[in-house]
C-alpha cells in the first residue's frame, strides 16, 4: 500500500514536471517571433514602403512637370512681350521714316533750292515783282512758313522773298560753323541775284541776321524792320534766369523732341493730339499747318533747332564784336515792332527781361529809328497779327517807289 502511494507520487510529479517544461516551452516558443507570422506581417510593410516610394515619386515627376509647364508659359510670355517691345522699337521709326519721304515731295513749297558753295543748298522762294525786294527772316529755329501771310499780302505790291536757314525748313545742313549773314548774302547775290535795294525783315533771331547783314552790306539794304528782336544783350538783363531758361529748358526740349522724332514717337504725338505744331493761328493755311507736322517729325530740321539755341552764345558775340567795329549807317531806315502782350508761355520775368533787352537794343540804334508797339500783340505776330508789319513794309516801299519816280522824271 505504502509502496503503491510511493508510485502515484512519483506519477504525479513526473506528470507535474511534465506539465511545468511544456509551459515552459510553450512560453519560450511564445516569446519567440514566429516566422510564419513574421513573414505574412513582412508583406504588407513591402507593399506599404513600395506605395509610398511610388507616390513620392509620381509627385516629384508632377512637380518637374508643372514647373516645366509653369517655365514654358513664363517663357512664351517673355517672349510675347519682348516681341512687342520689339515692334513698338522698330517699326515707328521706319513708319516715320517712309511718311517723311512721300511728305517732303507733297509737301515742300513752291521754291527752289540754290547752291550757295561747296554743294551746299538753301532754300528760297520769291513772289511778286518790281523793286525793292523784302527778304524775310524767320524767329529763332522755326522755318519761313511764319511769313505765309505776309509774304502773300506783300506780293501784291512787291518783290518778296522767304528763305529757310541752313539746316531749317528745306535748306541743306551747314557743310561748316554756321555764317548766317554770309549764306544769306551769297543766295540772294551770287546764286539768285535778287533785285536791289533790299528791306530785311526779321523776327527774333533773324532780327538780329538782318542786322548783321546791314552792317557788312549797307549798300545793298534800303530799310530794317525788326520784330521782337532778339537782342545780345538778353542773357544779361535777367540775373541769369535767362540763361537757364534758354540752356535748361529751351535746349533740351527740342533734344528730346529730336529723340522723339528719330524714334518716331513724335509723329504717334501728333497723331493723338499730345503735341501741336509750333505755329498755330485762325488764318494759318492748312498746308502750313501739314508741313509744321511734318518738320517736327523730321530730326534733321530739329538738330539745326538745337544748334541754332545751342551755339546762340557765338552768334551774340560776333554781333557785339561787329557792333564795335562799324556802327549802323543813317541811311539805313530802322523800325522796330514789339507787341504790348507778354507771351502766355513764358514767365512774367523772362518776358519783362526781354522788353529789357529791347529797350538796350532803341538806345544803340541809330537816333531815327521808329518804334511801334502793337496792341495787343505778342511774340507770335507774324501769323497772328500780321497787319501792323505788312503796313510798316509797304510804308518803305510806297517811300522807295515815289522817290523813285520822282528821280526818274526829273532825268526825264
Amino acid at each position: 500500500m505504502a509502496g503503491g502511494a510511493v508510485l502515484r507520487d512519483r506519477k504525479a510529479k513526473s506528470k507535474d514536471t511534465k506539465a511545468v517544461k511544456a509551459q515552459t516551452e510553450n512560453g519560450i516558443q511564445a516569446s519567440l517571433p514566429d516566422k510564419r507570422d513574421e513573414n505574412v506581417g513582412g508583406s504588407p510593410v513591402n507593399e506599404n514602403s513600395e506605395n509610398s516610394i511610388s507616390l513620392s515619386s509620381n509627385k516629384k515627376a508632377s512637380g518637374k512637370d508643372k514647373s516645366s509647364k509653369e517655365s514654358k508659359s513664363l517663357c512664351m510670355t517673355l517672349c510675347s512681350k519682348i516681341k512687342y517691345v520689339l515692334l513698338l522699337i522698330f517699326i515707328p521709326p521706319f513708319l516715320n521714316y517712309a511718311s517723311l519721304q512721300r511728305e517732303a515731295v507733297e509737301l515742300k513749297p513752291a521754291g527752289e533750292l540754290y547752291d550757295i558753295g561747296w554743294g551746299q543748298k538753301l532754300f528760297l522762294s520769291c513772289q511778286g515783282k518790281g523793286a525793292p525786294t523784302v527778304i524775310l527772316d524767320a524767329p529763332t529755329g522755326m522755318s519761313s512758313d511764319v511769313w505765309t501771310l505776309v509774304a502773300t499780302k506783300l506780293a501784291e505790291h512787291t518783290h518778296v522773298c522767304v528763305y529757310d536757314r541752313a539746316g531749317l525748313g528745306f535748306s541743306d545742313r551747314p557743310l561748316v560753323s554756321e555764317q548766317m549773314g554770309e549764306d544769306i548774302h551769297k543766295l540772294i547775290s551770287t546764286s539768285s541775284q535778287q533785285p536791289r535795294p533790299l528791306i530785311l525783315v526779321g523776327a527774333e533771331l533773324g532780327a538780329l541776321v538782318a542786322q548783321f547783314y546791314a552792317h557788312i552790306y549797307e549798300s545793298d539794304v534800303l530799310g530794317l524792320v525788326l520784330v521782337n528782336p532778339l537782342h545780345e544783350d538778353l542773357f544779361e538783363q535777367s540775373d541769369g534766369a535767362w540763361v537757364q531758361h534758354w540752356f535748361s529748358s529751351l535746349t533740351p526740349t527740342y533734344q528730346t523732341l529730336q529723340l522723339g522724332a528719330a524714334l518716331g514717337i513724335t509723329r504717334l504725338g501728333l497723331l493723338v493730339g499730345a503735341l501741336k505744331q509750333p505755329i498755330i493761328g485762325e488764318s494759318v493755311p492748312d498746308e502750313v499747318v501739314l508741313r509744321q507736322k511734318y518738320l517736327l517729325c523730321h530730326p534733321r530740321h530739329l538738330s539745326s533747332v538745337v544748334d541754332e539755341h545751342y551755339f546762340i552764345n557765338e552768334t551774340f558775340s560776333q554781333m557785339r564784336t561787329l557792333r564795335k567795329i562799324k556802327s549802323l549807317t543813317p541811311h539805313i531806315s530802322v523800325s522796330v515792332l514789339t507787341g504790348n502782350y507778354y507771351d502766355e508761355q513764358m514767365p512774367s520775368t523772362l518776358n519783362k527781361a526781354w522788353a529789357r533787352a529791347e529797350q538796350s537794343l532803341l538806345s544803340r540804334l541809330p537816333q531815327n529809328v521808329q518804334h511801334l508797339v502793337v496792341n495787343g500783340a505778342d511774340r507770335h505776330m507774324m501769323y497772328r497779327k500780321p497787319e501792323p508789319i505788312i503796313e510798316t513794309v509797304l510804308k518803305l516801299v510806297r517811300k522807295w517807289k515815289r522817290t523813285q519816280s520822282l528821280s526818274d522824271s526829273k532825268s526825264s
